[in-house]
């Protein structure tokens, strides 16, 4: 499923969750050719691989990893760990104060996911802290964070940041000295994917201890089509979303009839078999029969993960913003009106960028539904003339 190169298999070796004898011996084998340590560090690097790469070369012993690269990537892979203790110590600082004011508040990715994960914090690359709350306490965590020295990232009046609630799921903030940027989510998509909220998800939270503090954590169950959902909206572009889903589904017991019925229930069953279809073939995922016999008879998704597989490590990359981006979307759901509500949303439904590109007076709101596809179809053709 991927291009007969070595170092692409050395890559995908080493994005394997767990450090086992069948992944070192396989990687041992490959670390015997001439690999080109320049291409792989970047790669490594764009698929927020590292610290996978440097703790599957470290257990080949000395010897099959030319000294100066092995150590880069050590000072890397400390550093790493360096900052990633410093935004959980911060997390459960703003988990505390967000608690403290009523709010309720969950972490999700960042470190909570590199523990459900991995079982070790060190083991994924993260830069900002992601926190779900309830739509009605965003304002109220918005508060708390500038209390502890963050601003927006963007600077709304009131009536714009009355719209980004309505028209989108985060709200970001950044602190500086030392950098930190943490976004407030009320949902996982907004209104474009045609994901509906996962009912009863709160119900579900689990308690998971992040250096020595218990916190709160969506249930590896929910967590599965979170990863799975959000890997499909980046159209599995990093290596990192796979490694994830599968060390997430290595760690943790699931419940895979609960998963397929919220799939089911979503629209999202193509999605979590493309998923499943990439852990276990580029991964080897262990998984239940029942999954393995469901996958296999899905046809499409088994299409579109070979697609996946093919351009992973390719410059075929699916561009942002073009046609090919949203037809993609729509191509990885099962359900037609799925994909009818998702390129009516993208074609007709004013964003961010409209309202800044077009600034009007709020009387003239509506007009922005005729604005947004005019600017769609102006920057489609300046694409085509390029």
């Amino acid at each position: 499923m991927i291009r007969n190169d070595e170092e692409v298999k050395l890559l995908v070796a080493c994005s394997r969750p767990e450090v086992d004898r069948e992944s070192t011996g396989q990687i041992c084998a490959l670390l015997r050719e001439k690999m080109n340590w320049e291409w792989i560090i970047k790669a490594a690097r764009a698929h927020g691989i590292i610290p996978h790469l440097y703790r599957h070369l470290k257990a080949t012993g000395p010897g099959l990893v030319p000294t100066e690269v092995y150590l880069d990537l050590q000072k890397v892979y400390f550093l790493n760990t360096k900052r990633n203790l410093i935004l959980a110590r911060e997390l459960i600082g703003i988990l505390k104060d967000l608690h403290g004011h009523g709010i309720e508040a969950v972490p999700f990715k960042g470190p909570v996911l590199s523990l459900m994960a991995y079982g070790d914090i060190a083991c994924r690359s993260f830069s900002d802290l992601d926190i779900m709350v309830c739509k009605d306490g965003v304002l109220a965590a918005r508060d708390v964070l500038i209390s502890r020295g963050y601003r927006p990232q963007v600077a709304f009046t009131a009536k714009q940041e009355k719209t980004i609630l309505k028209n989108v799921c985060e709200y970001n903030f950044v602190r500086e000295d030392p950098h930190l940027l943490v976004e407030v989510h009320w949902r996982f998509h907004t209104d474009y994917y045609s994901v509906p909220a996962s009912e009863g998800i709160w119900s579900r939270l689990e308690s998971i201890s992040l250096e020595g503090t218990a916190i709160p954590s969506f249930s590896a169950n929910d967590l599965v089509l979170v990863l799975c959902s959000h890997a499909a909206r980046h159209e599995w572009s990093q290596m990192r979303f796979i490694s994830d889903l599968a060390g997430l589904i290595h760690q943790r017991e699931i419940d895979w009839d609960q998963v397929v019925a919220s799939a089911e229930k979503a629209g999202l069953l193509r999605i979590l078999h493309i998923n499943l279809i990439l852990a276990q073939d580029l991964l080897h995922t262990n998984l239940p029969q029942q999954m393995i016999d469901e996958m296999q008879r899905d046809q499409s998704a088994k299409e579109i993960a070979q697609d996946v597989s093919e351009r992973l490590f390719s410059d075929r990359q699916v561009t942002a913003g073009s046609v090919e981006k949203y037809l993609f979307w729509a191509r990885v759901r099962e359900r037609m009106i799925d994909q009818l509500r998702y390129l009516l949303f993208v074609g007709f439904k004013p964003t961010q960028v409209d309202y800044d590109e077009f600034p009007m007076p709020d009387f003239l709101y509506p007009l922005y539904w005729i604005v947004r596809p005019v600017r769609l179809l102006l920057k489609h053709r300046s694409r085509k003339r390029l």
